[in-house]
């Protein structure tokens, strides 16, 4: 009896614990998803982006406590609805950055909103929903008491992924580098030379972090040299690069494109040795070829070996041959004149030989010497192929 009582009692104990067991790995469970399976997210429900209004954010704290899927498409919401994001555009977020919608503050979204956060901004910086209003704003207040004119979420928004401490460290940098300077800070300065507005410039240091660090002078004397030596300013803002280069290299090799009279850019200043060789022997190469492009009538006279007025009637007869190029008809003038032998009064009579393909032309040719066939005209060169086909067709009753 003992024993089916301690049964009766020990059965439903364990039962109990068993479903609170569940019950707790349910709750404590969490599933980390990839950004293969956020984008899933589409085939299971397309997200409802008119909800995304102030009353929902008010009532956000719901949605936190739903399933991913919901989660997800809320924070979708919010970013189409807030910032004007595009479907694809909203899920090429979610795909890069795939822990965001988790991380995300949602009050940050609508003070973002108020701080006048422009969609190219968010777009290029997702990851500023991820930090409280109370931090942005500290972040701020650090920065625009050493230059006010960056107090524009806008302007300052690749800062705040720093922390408070380098943050104010960085500012007060910049501001005592620039103590004899013209400008507040080397950003400053960047943005009056190259004629664009500071947010442009502080965008910059995303992708080139170099700035941060680099020196106000280095900085200045780079932007200088390029400027002087004739470097468009739109070319020089697009490959800032260029400025981890020491002057004197950008000098040496500003002096050496000039003697060879070769236009400046950003990429040809910070190319290896090597690329930089090539790059003036090829523009002095394909200037040669352009120089001659510009005299193909000489260029025909002195080839075929032929009175102007010859190479006259043959454009007049073949008009196309007025609009090619030197490079365009060379191939097939060695082809002719030095592979084959072909005499040159055969493209006199013939001058569309000159402008079909290459291979079209040794492949005829070839077909021509494989049937034995004389000739003395190209013209069958030029037809269609069903003609030429029909040409190589006349001849084999007379071979046989």
């Amino acid at each position: 009896m003992q024993s089916v009582k301690a049964s009766n009692v020990q059965f439903p104990l364990l039962l109990r614990v068993k479903l609170e067991t569940n019950v707790l790995k349910k709750v404590i469970t969490r599933r980390i998803f990839t950004s293969r399976q956020l984008l899933e997210i589409k085939t299971i429900q397309s997200p409802n982006f008119g909800k995304a209004d102030e009353t929902y954010f008010d009532f956000k704290e719901l949605e936190w406590n739903g399933s991913y899927q919901q989660r997800v498409q809320h924070f979708m919401a919010l970013m189409c609805e807030i910032f004007k994001l595009s479907e694809q555009e909203a899920e090429h977020i979610v795909e890069y950055y795939p822990f965001l919608w988790k991380e995300s503050f949602h009050k940050t979204f609508a003070y973002l909103k108020s701080k006048g956060l422009e969609k190219e901004t968010f777009m290029q910086y997702p990851w500023l929903v991820s930090i409280s209003p109370e931090e942005i704003n500290s972040k701020i207040d650090i920065i625009s008491k050493t230059f006010n004119d960056l107090q524009n979420v806008n302007a300052c928004a690749c800062l705040l992924k720093f922390p408070n401490v380098k943050i104010e460290k960085l500012v007060s940098n910049w501001k005592m580098e620039a103590m004899e300077c013209e400008h507040p800070s080397k950003f400053h300065f960047l943005a009056h030379a190259l004629k664009v507005p500071i947010a442009e410039i502080m965008n910059q240091l995303e992708t080139k972090s170099f700035l941060v660090s680099m020196s106000y002078l280095r900085i200045q004397e780079g932007v200088n040299i390029c400027l002087e030596a004739g470097v468009e300013k739109e070319d020089l803002l697009n490959d800032l690069w260029v400025l981890r280069n020491r002057p004197v290299k950008l000098r040496n090799r500003i002096e050496t494109l000039q003697q060879s009279k070769i236009p400046v850019k950003p990429w040809v200043l910070r190319a290896r040795i090597e690329s930089f060789k090539t790059h003036i022997q090829e523009y002095w190469k394909e200037r040669k070829e352009i120089e001659l492009d510009h005299n193909l009538s000489s260029y025909l006279v002195t080839r075929l070996k032929c009175d102007p007025s010859v190479v006259a009637r043959m454009m007049k007869v073949f008009p196309n041959l007025q609009r090619a190029t030197i490079r365009k008809v060379k191939p097939n003038m060695d082809f002719l004149l030095i592979d084959k032998c072909v005499d040159p009064s055969l493209i006199i009579m013939t001058p569309r030989l000159l402008c079909i393909k290459l291979d079209t032309l040794k492949d005829r040719l070839e077909q021509l010497e494989k049937n034995n066939i004389q000739y003395a005209s190209l013209w069958m060169i030029v037809r269609c192929q069903r003609h030429f086909d029909d040409y190589i067709k006349r001849w084999e009753p007379k071979r046989n």
